[in-house]
This record gives structure tokens, sequence and C-alpha cells, in this order.
């Protein structure tokens, strides 16, 4: 048993809870309008259920050595450095070539040599990212220095 998991699981259900009593206090809308509470109860709902799996496997974990806790650092570390590294990129070359480079970093850090996957997932990444945001929301990605 992880104690640690458990508490934290139940602390992210309890603040899911909260979260989405709050939206009980929204204006209310016609009932065939989507309201502004709709999606907040979406993601506490979401958050309730995964803080419930992070308790189940804090109940199901078994005691893991050492190494595995400082091999799972060592990784932790190394992934933060690649998104350090995206960050700074993204005003030089771009968000999209960027996030690109971030995901075939991160495939070939996690041991994929798989050429399809190295392939398909950053593309198709970028493009629901492009699509999602730049055209459904219109919401302004930055082009990157070298492309403005």
């Amino acid at each position: 048993m992880k104690l640690p998991n458990i508490i934290s699981g139940l602390l992210i259900m309890l603040v899911s809870g909260f979260f989405y009593a709050q939206t009980y206090q929204f204006p209310k809308v016609k009932l065939e309008e989507i309201g502004p509470a709709v999606m907040p109860r979406i993601y506490a709902a979401i958050l309730f259920i995964l803080g419930g799996i992070v308790v189940v496997q804090g109940l199901m974990a078994k005691k893991r050595e050492e190494e595995e806790n400082e091999k799972t650092l060592g990784y932790a570390v190394i992934s933060m450095v690649f998104v350090l590294v995206f960050l700074i990129l993204i005003p030089v070359i771009g968000f999209y070539i960027s996030t690109a480079l971030l995901v075939v970093g991160l495939l070939l850090f996690s041991k994929v040599r798989n050429y399809i996957l190295l392939i398909s997932v950053p593309v198709g990444t970028v493009l629901f990212i492009y699509v999602c945001f730049e055209k459904l929301l219109k919401v302004a990605i930055p082009a990157g220095s070298l492309f403005s």
C-alpha cells in the first residue's frame, strides 16, 4: 500500500468535488443551451475519476525498490530538460516545429524505434493542435522569429 498515493488521490477527489459544487453558482441558461457550467463539470468529473484511479493504484501497489524510484526521478529530470529546451525553441523556430521536435525527442528517449510512430505521432500532434486551436478556437500560435 502506498499511503502518499492514497492521500493525494483522495485530495484530488476532494478538490474536484469542491469545484463541481462551485459550478452550481454559475448563471442558469435555457434548457436547450449549453451553459458556462458544462465544461468545468466535465473537467471536475474527469479529475474525480483520475483521483479514484490514483487511490486504487495506491491500494494495489506493491512496495517499489529504491532503484526504481531513482530511475524514475532521472527520467523526470531528463523530460523536464526536454520541455525546457522546447520552451526556449518556441520563440526561435515556432510552436509547431518545436512541438514536433519535442514529441520526436521524447519518443526516442522512451526507446520508440518504430519509424511509423516516430513520424505519425508528431505530425498527428501538430495537426491536432493546429485544427483545434488555430482553426476552431482562433488562438494565435507563435510562428517564431525565423519565420516572421
